[in-house]
């Protein structure tokens, strides 16, 4: 009678193991992935056109192809013609989810403030100096090549922490980075606008997430 009883309980033992065994392989091909591959990423899973049209208080706004190439594991710019005024206005941003981004970001935040300080003391220096003989006049209808196409020569401004993300820096008077709070990622935007600047950022942040950045696709839980 023993026999019978010990060929049962082998058998429970090899189908409980049998039934471990098939389970393990269906939960790893069900596991989810986190990230979209920066060659495939698309602007809009951020931030629509409508949302950036609202946040920067414009009434027109239009994707346009960046013709700048990219270094490689980063996506192309998304780049926007927007109408908020009389002139048109150029917005862009990107971002790098790379390994080693905290440490470039915060590379950027220090050369972004020194390089800031430095335009300033220089603009003051040459202010202080007055016009040089021989020099030509200029006014504000003269345009600043390092500003972009439609911006007007302004004094430079001084960088200054923002409220974005983990930790944020608004520059030079065209410029804000800010790392995100969520996913693994530093963003840019460049815009001619100070205040909207920072709405954009806030509204790129709210959009970024670890499911969607634009990074090599990583398991999550």
């Amino acid at each position: 009678m023993r026999t019978p009883l010990i060929l049962i309980a082998l058998a429970a033992c090899s189908n409980d193991g049998s039934a471990t065994n098939q389970a393990k392989p269906e939960e790893e091909t069900t596991r989810k992935l986190a990230g979209v591959y920066p060659d495939r990423f698309q602007c809009n899973t951020v931030a629509t056109t409508e949302q950036i049209t609202q946040a920067l208080n414009a009434s027109y706004v239009k994707q346009v192809d960046s013709p700048s190439s990219v270094p490689r594991g980063l996506p192309r710019p998304c780049t926007y013609e927007v109408m908020a005024s009389s002139q048109p206005e150029y917005w862009t941003f990107d971002f790098d989810c790379r390994d080693g981004m905290k440490q470039r970001a915060d590379a950027l935040f220090a050369q972004y403030t020194r390089t800031s300080a430095e335009l300033i003391e220089q603009y003051n220096a040459v202010a202080d100096a007055g016009p040089q003989p021989g020099s030509v006049k200029r006014d504000a209808g003269v345009k600043d090549k390092d500003a972009g196409p439609d911006a007007p020569q302004r004094a430079p401004e001084a960088a200054s922490e923002v409220q974005v993300g983990m930790k944020a820096l608004d520059h030079h008077g065209q410029g804000l980075i800010f790392i995100d709070d969520d996913a693994p990622c530093y963003v840019r935007v460049v815009g001619p606008d100070t205040a909207r600047r920072l709405e954009l950022s806030k509204l790129i942040a709210k959009g970024l997430t670890f499911a969607n950045a634009p990074m090599t696709p990583r398991p999550f839980k």
